[in-house]
């Protein structure tokens, strides 16, 4: 913090006066004196009232709090808490306008409206000389002035601590200041002033958060757990790391908190930015870094999220995938090293046990198995364990004798065992199959024989057992709802497929997606809008690659042949990231789409080409959006 601790008596007089002796000119003060003169104030201050109309005072107001209502917040609790130590508690905007001002009792009272600490007064260096506020704004550092060390003589009876808060970006917003008599000083009110501004700057930063994605901070850092990562904020701040990615960096985690990425990793924010925005991995001493970009309402990387792989050693780099393995699409590290894993097991008889959550494309995983596999001239059955009742799946599993039960096939059924003979059972959701059925199936697994519903003949097959589940299959064993003896059966090898929200990929499969919906419809690939692509990015999938297919499907019927896909053709439940935002200005996608769309249509003039090229859309979606809004 700057500490302009007042000079010696007659130092100002002298100053004033054009008098000063040369030892004096070494004082801190002098050059900050000088700048403020050289600006415009002057030591018995302005000629006229130096502040701003009512009207525009409303509006300073309205905008500072729309865009930092908690540092409003905090100055209502600064009047409580400094009142009684007789100070006066102020916030001002980014160009020293007092909005809010409170507090002050007595002389000090009298002695805030003499200085003008009133709302609607400007406290800029150029108007009010040397003094806490403006000096602030000026060095853009926290700032105590002390008496005499401000420029202005009548505010030498005062001493002034403020503190500017600023957004993400390093942008000031607005400055705090609490001030009073200098006989009143107090270092416990500096450090006040320091915290509250630093919680202001913090509440910002999750507000930031919370309109940039569902769930906010919390949503993104819960994404991060369990990988190997680090959380970087503009301009290049560590906030968050994980002990693996500190083990992989060679430092304690402690030691990269809140440091400058470039100190750590040796690139600069810009340079990391750079890198994410090309969607591509760089290299780092044996590492891989992939960088995926996060961006606040304006379309600036806010954050971003860097994922820490180990260059695999050379001696050990796996040749080409399988081309069945092709059709799992995207970069993703996690995901290749699934194709990697499933592709050495593949080529082994050991049963594979795929871990996955629904929708995350373990059948796609399983099949490419059972065709990069020995038994890839076989069949590939499938059978989802959970979609159906006890006395069915085993019907479906084991088949049936001609008239085993009412409604039975006359000819019977050989079931998906008998079916698979000789090449992969695929079982999904594996966990959900009943514990009588858990006993059956042990026995085929243990010597390949098993019986048909109403026979009493042992059949044999032969075949590659596939399992998924996204259940924990451990715990259900611990709590009996799985056969032990089974699980460590199933279990021969696990592959992991990650869910798509934990994905870095997901613009990349979106587009592949795209592709290949439109292939199927006969027609060619739509571009997708930034807007359309920073909803992929901040939606968290619950459905994963399922619901994104699903909603891509959904926007490419909406928007018709030849146009971008926009937010507004993805379903509903695909929410803006803006959730704050599109709160407070009708709680919609509808009100958030109508906000972008006057800021378009304003920044561009009127002019609906440009509009349209700056939302990203065709002009016939454009005229779509101005009716739907009733803008027209």
């Amino acid at each position: 913090m700057l500490k302009l601790i007042e000079p010696g008596p007659h130092v100002w007089e002298r100053f004033v006066s054009g008098a000063v002796e040369t030892e004096e000119c070494a004082h801190s003060i002098f050059h900050r004196w000088s700048r403020a003169v050289a600006l415009g104030a002057k030591a018995d201050g302005p000629a006229h009232s130096a502040g701003v109309t009512d009207a525009e005072l409303r509006s300073r107001r309205e905008s500072l709090t729309d865009r930092c209502v908690d540092a409003v917040q905090l100055v209502s609790r600064l009047v409580t808490e400094t009142s009684a130590a007789e100070f006066r508690a102020v916030l001002t905007d980014a160009e020293g306008v007092v909005v809010i001002a409170g507090g002050g009792i007595g002389a000090s009272l009298r002695m805030a409206y003499t200085s003008q600490l009133v709302e609607g007064a400007c406290w800029a260096e150029s108007t009010r000389g040397t003094n806490a506020i403006g000096t602030a704004i000026a060095e853009g550092e926290p700032v105590t002035v002390v008496g005499r060390a401000h420029l202005e003589e009548r505010n030498h009876g005062l001493v002034c601590y403020a503190a500017p808060i600023r957004d993400p970006f390093g942008d000031l917003v607005a400055v705090l200041d609490v001030s009073g008599a200098v006989a009143q000083a107090n270092p416990l009110l500096e450090a006040l002033v320091l915290a509250s501004a630093h919680a202001a700057e913090q509440s910002l930063r999750l507000r930031y958060y919370e309109q940039m994605l569902v769930g906010g901070s919390r949503s993104l850092e819960a994404r991060l757990a369990g990988s190997a990562s680090l959380l970087v904020e503009a301009p290049g701040v560590i906030r968050q790391v994980s002990a693996d990615a500190a083990a992989k960096l060679g430092h304690a985690p402690s030691a990269i908190m809140g440091r400058s990425v470039e100190d750590i990793l040796s690139l600069s924010w810009n340079a990391l930015v750079e890198v994410a925005l090309s969607n591509r991995a760089c290299r780092l001493s044996g590492m891989r870094l992939h960088p995926v970009p996060h961006f606040d309402m304006r379309g600036r990387p806010l954050a971003l999220a860097v994922f820490i792989e180990r260059d695999a050693p050379r001696a050990r780099a796996a040749g080409p995938l399988p081309d069945s393995f092709d059709a799992l699409i995207g970069s993703d590290p996690a995901l290749q090293d699934a194709k990697q894993r499933a592709a050495r097991v593949a080529r082994s008889p050991l049963p594979v046990l795929l871990l996955a959550e629904t929708g995350t494309g373990k059948e796609l995983l399983a099949r490419a198995i059972h065709e990069a596999s020995g038994n890839a001239s076989g069949p590939f059955l499938a059978l989802n364990c959970g979609a159906m009742p006890a006395g069915l799946l085993e019907s479906e599993l084991f088949g049936y004798a001609p008239g085993a039960f009412t409604g039975a096939l006359a000819a019977g059924s050989k079931g998906k065992l008998g079916a698979a003979d000789g090449g992969t059972l695929f079982l999904d959701e594996i966990g959900e199959m009943p514990e009588p059925l858990q006993a059956l199936l042990l026995r085929v697994l243990d010597d390949g024989h098993y019986f048909r519903l109403g026979e009493t003949r042992p059949r044999e097959s032969r075949f590659r057992l596939i399992s998924a589940t996204c259940r924990d299959l451990p715990a259900m064993v611990e709590a009996g709802k799985f056969r032990r003896d089974l699980y460590y059966r199933i279990r021969g090898a696990g592959v992991s497929l990650p869910p798509l929200r934990q994905r870095t990929d997901k613009i990349e499969l979106a587009r592949a997606l795209v592709e290949k919906l439109s292939r199927e419809q006969g027609c060619a690939a739509p571009p997708m809008t930034p807007g359309t692509e920073r909803l992929i990015e901040a939606h968290p999938w619950p459905g994963n690659v399922r619901e994104l297919k699903s909603a891509l499907a959904h926007a490419l019927v909406l928007a018709g042949e030849g146009e971008p896909l926009a937010p507004e053709h993805l379903p509903d439940d695909v929410p803006a990231p803006s959730s704050t935002a599109a709160v407070s200005e009708g709680g919609s996608r509808k009100a958030a789409e109508a906000r972008a769309l006057k800021d378009a249509m304003a920044a561009a003039n009127g002019n609906l080409s440009e509009a349209a090229r700056r939302l990203g859309v065709a002009r016939s979606t454009l005229y779509r959006m101005l009716g739907r809004h009733g803008l027209s």
